[in-house]
């Protein structure tokens, strides 16, 4: 059976410094800049990786604008996390539109964990010839080959980093949070959870919650965050 055609998206060395995606077919990948080879892989590649449950919109997030925005988004914004959401603070960031998301956006932001998972996993389409491409880039920025496991151990450990932050901040805003010393293991509402395998997901009618991604492959919400949108616009988030 021959393998779906996937455009991967190679993180290159931009003109004006750091990592830029890009294609074969289309170059240059807007909304892809980023000071991170891992940042850039992730948003030049969101919609696939989602859909194999490799990242979450936290990490999407992440990717797109930058560690330690949440830290500052409450005096920022003026508001809680829990009353615009991730995708209330990506638009006051003016990295996504004040709208809902209801697919890709020109900075690969996703509705994360709604669409059907893709069987296998990132190694499945990561061809020895894409492989050779990703690592003669990677090189000429500096940077040592890298191998499909060392990828995957790269995206997954950069999304369980992005979650953290943000059930800190949810835990923070009153949420029956706790985050295991190891960093491996979140308590919910008297329920523990592994977080490589939470995910936070923007849905289509504005709502935002934590969910489960179960061992057959099913989402299950385990805490709601935000309400969906009345409007959408962030500064007539409830109070």
């Amino acid at each position: 059976m021959p393998l779906p055609f996937i455009a991967i998206a190679v993180p290159v060395i931009h003109s004006s410094g750091g990592w830029i995606a890009s294609t074969s077919a289309a170059g240059y990948i807007a909304g892809t800049h980023t000071a991170t080879w891992i940042g850039s892989f992730i948003l030049g590649n969101s919609s696939l990786l989602s859909s194999l449950g490799l990242i979450s919109g936290a990490g999407i997030f992440a990717a797109g604008a930058g560690t330690g925005l949440l830290a500052g988004a409450a005096s920022s914004t003026g508001v809680l996390l829990t009353q615009v959401g991730l995708g209330g603070v990506a638009s006051y960031f003016g990295i996504a539109p004040v709208v809902t998301f209801l697919g890709l956006t020109p900075i690969g932001w996703i509705v994360a964990g709604t669409g059907a998972t893709v069987a296998g996993s990132l190694g499945y389409f990561m061809t020895g010839r894409k492989m050779k491409e990703i690592n003669e880039a990677r090189v000429e920025g500096g940077l040592p080959p890298i191998t499909v496991r060392e990828l995957l151990a790269e995206i997954k450990g950069f999304d369980n980093d992005a979650k953290i932050e943000v059930l800190a901040k949810l835990q923070q805003e009153g949420f029956d949070i706790h985050i295991s010393w190891d960093r491996r293991f979140a308590t919910i509402e008297g329920t523990t959870y592994p977080i490589r395998r939470l995910l936070y997901r923007v849905k289509k009618d504005g709502s935002e919650d934590l969910a489960l991604k179960t061992r057959i492959g099913r989402n299950k919400k385990v805490l709601l965050v935000k309400l969906a949108d009345l409007g959408g616009d962030i500064s007539a988030a409830p109070t």
